[in-house]
């Protein structure tokens, strides 16, 4: 033996031995793979069923809003803020779904990845029992697996964190939602109820007798004596035009005030004439020269008013009833399905439908809801 060198031998290990120390590595292993392993493809599958069904998107719609108001309407104000916050949940809400797939898909990447590890250790264990093979192999995979674990872990986590997150998302747009539709509601509820004023308020004014002048000029047979052409004179062809002209014309000064801009249509009312001639005159070759006064007596239909405003038709149809409300005191303030109506007694003519009324006296509140079905009175008491 030389100087500054050392010789070891290597140790004698009799089978025996071996086969002791491969059972304790099995046992530790096995003990790992145990412990280690928290997430597996058969755990997850009622998770995957349970993020699937709450990454349904949700089917609530925004159908088309009835005509709104004018812009200046506080109730539109509303509206649109609030359809502007469903707009921006609703963005929140398609990023979490996005970010919940893509943590659903790395998770399933991983437990693929596990369930190859776990292959792949027993097959390594296979060998070191058959074999004998380094321990060292064994320690890489089962390291390897743990970080597996581990990253399955945390995966795992952000999938519930997501699935917590997109829940809220859920019920905010829920929420939001049902918003919306209410100020829908509440908005086709107040264009409803100034359609009706404004139906009420011409509907007294279209049925009329208009009277007006008009002068005409026909050829008869000059053999025929002027009182025989005059009475054989019919003006059917532009009768028609000369009552609407005139009709609209008195009609527009009678409706200003709710009609700017009044279009008829000869579809909308039935009119019956009356007519004489004031004078006339013939000349030699038959030609008839007269002045006429016609009486026009004048019946809308039912849908005239509807067609006038331009609201739809069924308004028209409805049936009206009166609604007057009282209460003992002076100072009280009516409130009418979110419409201020001012002191009582208030007077109303509105469809049949169910009315939330609330009078209020001397900060005290007193709610009542009615389904107007008739011409009622309702009292309340201090």
């Amino acid at each position: 033996m030389e100087a500054g060198s050392t010789i070891f031998s290597r140790p004698q290990v009799s089978r025996g031995a071996r086969a002791v120390l491969a059972t304790g590595a099995v046992g530790s292993l096995l003990m790992a793979l145990v412990m280690s392993t928290g997430y597996t493809q058969a755990d997850s599958a009622p998770q995957a069923a349970q993020l699937a069904k709450l990454s349904t998107p949700d089917t609530l719609s925004t159908a088309a809003v009835p005509s709104e108001p004018a812009a200046d309407s506080p109730r539109a104000e509303q509206l649109a803020t609030k359809i502007a916050e469903l707009d921006s949940i609703l963005l929140e809400k398609q990023k979490l779904e996005d970010a919940l797939r893509a943590a659903k898909s790395e998770l399933a990447a991983v437990q693929l990845q596990l369930a190859n590890s776990k292959k792949l250790i027993r097959l390594e264990v296979d060998d070191f029992l058959g074999q004998s093979a380094e321990r060292k192999r064994l320690d890489e995979l089962l390291d390897e697996h743990r970080r597996s674990v581990e990253a399955a872990t945390a995966i795992g986590e952000r999938v519930d964190v997501l699935e917590k997150d997109l829940g809220s998302q859920h019920l905010r747009f829920s929420l939001a939602a049902r918003d919306v539709d209410r100020l829908r509601t509440q908005l086709a509820a107040e264009v409803r109820e100034r359609n009706s004023k404004k139906i009420q308020a011409i509907a007294r004014k279209l049925d009329k007798t208009i009277r007006f002048e008009q002068s005409v000029s026909f050829r008869c047979s000059a053999s025929k004596s002027l009182a025989a052409c005059l009475a054989e004179h019919r003006n059917d062809g532009q009768m028609s035009q000369w009552v609407l002209d005139n009709y609209q014309r008195a009609l527009a000064e009678d409706i200003r005030e709710q009609v700017a801009d009044v279009e008829l249509d000869t579809a909308w009312y039935r009119y019956r004439t009356r007519t004489d001639f004031a004078q006339a005159s013939m000349s030699l070759d038959g030609t008839v020269n007269a002045q006429m006064n016609v009486e026009a007596t004048i019946t809308a239909k039912k849908m005239m008013p509807c067609a006038i405003l331009d609201v739809p038709y069924e308004q028209c149809d409805s049936k009206t009833h009166s609604l007057i409300v009282r209460s003992n005191k002076y100072d009280d303030q009516v409130r009418i399905n979110d419409q201020e109506h001012g002191a009582t007694p208030v007077s109303l003519v509105l469809d049949s439908g169910v009315y939330d009324i609330q009078v209020t006296s001397g900060g005290v509140t007193q709610k009542r809801t009615l389904s107007l079905k008739g011409d009622q009175v309702v009292n309340f008491k201090f």
